[in-house]
């Protein structure tokens, strides 16, 4: 049965790729196709020695259709297909964030664009779009896409440069039962001489059950409702070879537990704070150098009906089957990070990677590149990780030396190297824990 549905969505797909093609060719005023493909190896050696490390080929394939059918109105479709080599056949597929990560083609994005509203002030946005804000911390579809409508707004007084960003989304769809889950969002941005300042607001409806762990607690107790509104403001300045940004977030809302017990208020905060440059040096070519900061609070333990661990639902964790975050093995975000156990699966209150009864992490990043020779980039980052609650014992959550290289082949060819070594802390069991490494080799295709 399921073979038949993923013939018959192959199918519906291509017929709606040979209508745009059609009708795009009979009235389109341009047309672009092209795909992007990746295929990156990754080899772990987890940090739990009992836990066997991973050894797999990722394969991303992402082609996508756009077209301006007229001057008030372009389509953009993009589908994508994540293929873990030795597993598409598998029984047990694998459970990620994406509707399939088994080699089966699905639609990343299918949206209508109407960018000539309002004297061109007004670019409305319907259907499955990408939709990121500044570094991705509080909201990022990490290529997925989300089903939204979106209005981006310019100011219509010229001496004032401001923008607004506006959408609402479908995160979940439950008929008849009435357990959706809705995204909701408004940034007001607004640029001066060199500085970019943005002011936004995020709220997180989910009705659907689940399990649901505060911070400070080792046993999840299932929840019937989660409402999560984040508020926070970003600056970030572009000057001629450097950048300085900072940004904070705080955290409110209420999680509904069943069985007659009292309702979990949400609270806390995060906050990043980032410098980096770079400068030509005529002895080993053109040299960078970064530093940065991020932090989001831990739950208190003496506070039962109350969560202070600030964790944002849609923060960008992942690039396929790859987490992504502050360093390349442990990947931290400021609430979760690689977890062993479950690698694959979704970041939540009972997957978050730290040990039982720690919450919420601070992260410093220090980080260097050379560009020696122009197509040659080699890289260097150590960060320092800590738990900001732990229950009992140490915060101390380990170190990470990340070394990279990149070579740019041609302007649509990227090859990318890593060795990444992470170095438990004391919080995590010295009885189980062991130095962990990442290794990853990559090539790029754009076409």
């Amino acid at each position: 049965m399921k073979q038949k549905k993923s013939k018959f969505s192959l199918r519906a797909l291509l017929f709606t790729a040979v209508l745009l093609i059609i009708s795009s060719r009979l009235f389109a005023a341009s047309l672009q196709l092209g795909a992007d493909y990746l295929l990156r190896g990754v080899q772990t050696t987890e940090r739990e020695n009992t836990i066997s490390g991973n050894s797999y080929y990722d394969q991303r394939i992402q082609a996508y259709l756009s077209t301006s059918l007229s001057k008030e109105v372009e389509a953009t479709v993009r589908v994508q297909s994540i293929t873990p080599w030795g597993l598409e056949g598998s029984t047990s597929p694998l459970t990620t964030i994406y509707p399939n990560a088994n080699g089966n083609l699905w639609v990343q994005n299918a949206f209508i664009r109407l960018p000539n509203i309002w004297q061109k002030r007004i670019v409305l946005t319907v259907g499955r779009q990408p939709i990121q804000w500044g570094d991705g911390q509080i909201l990022s579809d990490d290529e997925r896409g989300f089903n939204a409508i979106r209005a981006q707004i310019k100011s219509p007084v010229k001496w004032l440069n401001f923008d607004l960003d506006a959408f609402t989304a479908k995160i979940k769809e439950t008929l008849r039962e009435k357990k959706d889950s809705d995204l909701n969002g408004a940034l007001l941005g607004f640029d001066h001489d060199y500085v970019r300042w943005e002011i936004m607001g995020l709220w997180d409806n989910d009705k659907a059950p689940q399990n649901y762990e505060l911070g400070a607690e080792t046993i999840p107790v299932v929840v019937s409702q989660l409402n999560r509104v984040i508020y926070g403001v970003r600056a970030k300045a572009n000057l001629k070879d450097a950048y300085l940004v900072g940004a904070y977030y705080m955290q409110s809302g209420k999680i509904k537990r069943g069985g007659g017990q009292p309702d979990i208020t949400l609270d806390g905060s995060a906050y990043q704070i980032g410098l980096g440059g770079r400068q030509e040096n005529k002895v080993i070519g053109r040299v960078g150098a970064f530093a940065e900061v991020t932090e989001g609070s831990g739950d208190q333990a003496s506070t039962p009906n109350t969560d202070e661990a600030f964790r944002p639902t849609f923060s960008s964790r992942w690039s396929g089957l790859e987490r992504m975050g502050q360093g390349r093995y442990f990947a931290a975000t400021f609430s979760d990070a690689t977890s062993p156990s479950d690698p694959f699966a979704p970041a939540s209150s009972t997957n978050d990677g730290l040990p039982p009864g720690t919450s919420g992490i601070q992260s410093w990043r220090f980080g260097l590149e050379f560009n020696p020779w122009a197509p040659w980039v080699f890289t260097f980052d150590y960060y320092q990780y800590k738990a900001l609650k732990n229950q009992s014992g140490p915060k101390d959550l380990g170190t990470e030396f990340d070394y990279g290289i990149a070579y740019q082949y041609s302007g649509l060819v990227t090859v990318k190297a890593t060795s990444n070594d992470f170095i438990p802390g004391k919080a995590f069991d010295e009885a189980t824990s062991q130095k962990a490494n990442l290794s990853s080799i990559e090539i790029q295709v754009k076409f």
